[in-house]
């Protein structure tokens, strides 16, 4: 009875942790303080639920996350816990929490997934609907501010991190749709709404990060679902899909038509001196090289609390074309992490993905799009150096394992079954 007890009040937290997860996504929009909290009780969650981190599924990404966490510890302790390195120290604790306490969450709730999904998106979609209602309303002027590499405002919110969000919610809704994990009218009725609004917002809204993540994820998924069904019927249908939609974005919306404009003249100013300076695209190249001259000086990392001074001055020793105002940081995690921690901070983030093949392996094709979307976002966005990224990156992960396990285990099963039946 002891036993019957403690499943039950474990059950009853889960189902008060899922509320208070929805909470911290929708404050997002509202509350950094709410996210804050949020992610506290997500740490006492995973302590209560600790034995759930050994599960054979999760174990790898887990101690991968974890020591990602340890070389922040570590450096920590090295350069003393000044305001800069403990922000970067309580940055990962709330990534490895989010991450851990969301895959022990969904998956012990995989019956409450759907609508807990579909909740979310439809906040996605609201947040879409003002923003795009604001460009509309403003078209001219946000038009002419995406020729400058300037971006359309978003709601409490950085544009790349939403841009990057929307990527995510509509790969997962495609995903519920094609794999046929709705279970009424009424859910395919909804998803399909709201795919289609946050869709068709993304292409008038998304910056260039979010566009160039989700279509990249949207191929590897496809060579992924072809490999799935043994028929590459569905690929060529794909990117034939991909093709119609880049091509109507292009004709009838004027931000995406801009956007690609400003990305022509970004890469026309590449090389070219004074030019690269407020040009996004430029000024990140500029800023990777500076890093990884510092990487190559320093292979063990500078620390946190020394990042940013080493890179300006980095910036002066180079003799950069750029002015003072635009020397900033590489928006590209895969080298901060090389600033700060070293080889060893680059390694484990890529580890950290190659831990996730055999969750992979034991999915959908949706999981693949959304793995690849932010694995490619890492190479324009320090999505682990904000709390927004921090929160995207280890919410949607979890999510679509627990929507997408075992889809091609049980394809592939009966496929086999159907071909050892057609061969009898």
């Amino acid at each position: 009875m002891q036993l019957v007890g403690n499943y039950l009040q474990l059950s009853k937290i889960s189902h008060i942790y899922l509320y208070v997860l929805f909470l911290g996504f929708l404050s997002l929009w509202m509350s950094p303080f709410l996210v804050s909290l949020v992610t506290v009780l997500s740490a006492i969650y995973v302590f209560v639920n600790y034995k759930a981190l050994f599960s054979k599924n999760i174990k790898r990404v887990v101690f991968v996350s974890f020591t990602i966490l340890l070389i922040s510890i570590v450096d920590a302790f090295l350069d003393g816990f000044s305001s800069i390195v403990s922000s970067k120290l309580l940055l990962l604790v709330g990534f490895v929490s989010i991450l851990a306490s969301s895959f022990i969450l969904f998956e012990k709730k995989k019956g409450n997934l759907i609508y807990f999904t579909l909740a979310i998106s439809l906040v996605v979609a609201v947040i879409n609907v003002i923003a795009l209602s604001n460009y509309f309303m403003n078209m001219d002027f946000y038009d002419e501010l995406l020729l400058q590499s300037k971006s359309i405002p978003i709601p409490n919110m950085h544009h790349i991190h939403f841009g990057i969000i929307n990527a995510c919610v509509i790969a997962v809704l495609v995903g519920l749709i094609v794999t046929k994990k709705l279970n009424n009218r009424f859910q395919l009725k909804l998803t399909t709404f709201l795919t289609v609004i946050i869709t068709i917002s993304f292409h008038v809204l998304s910056s260039r990060t979010g566009l160039l993540s989700f279509y990249l994820g949207v191929v590897v998924s496809l060579v992924a679902y072809a490999f799935q069904k043994k028929s590459y019927k569905e690929l060529i249908l794909g990117f034939l899909m991909i093709l119609t939609s880049l091509t109507m974005s292009y004709y009838f919306s004027n931000s995406f038509r801009n956007k690609i404009e400003n990305s022509i003249q970004d890469y026309n100013s590449w090389g070219k001196g004074d030019e690269i300076n407020f040009k996004s695209m430029a000024m990140r190249i500029e800023a990777s090289k500076m890093c990884i001259q510092i990487i190559k000086n320093n292979p063990f990392g500078v620390g946190a609390n020394a990042q940013e001074s080493i890179l300006q001055a980095t910036y002066v020793k180079e003799n950069t074309p750029l002015d003072i105002e635009n020397r900033v940081g590489p928006h590209n995690q895969f080298l901060d992490f090389g600033v700060k921690y070293g080889w060893v901070g680059i390694i484990l983030l890529i580890m950290f993905f190659i831990s996730l093949i055999p969750v992979i392996q034991q999915s959908s094709f949706p999981l693949v799009a959304v793995i690849t979307i932010i694995f490619i976002s890492l190479f324009f966005e320090s999505l682990l150096e904000r709390q927004t990224g921090i929160f995207l990156f280890s919410f949607f992960i979890p999510l679509s394992v627990s929507l997408f396990k075992e889809e091609i285990s049980h394809n592939y099963e009966k496929n086999m079954t159907s071909n050892s039946t057609s061969s009898l």
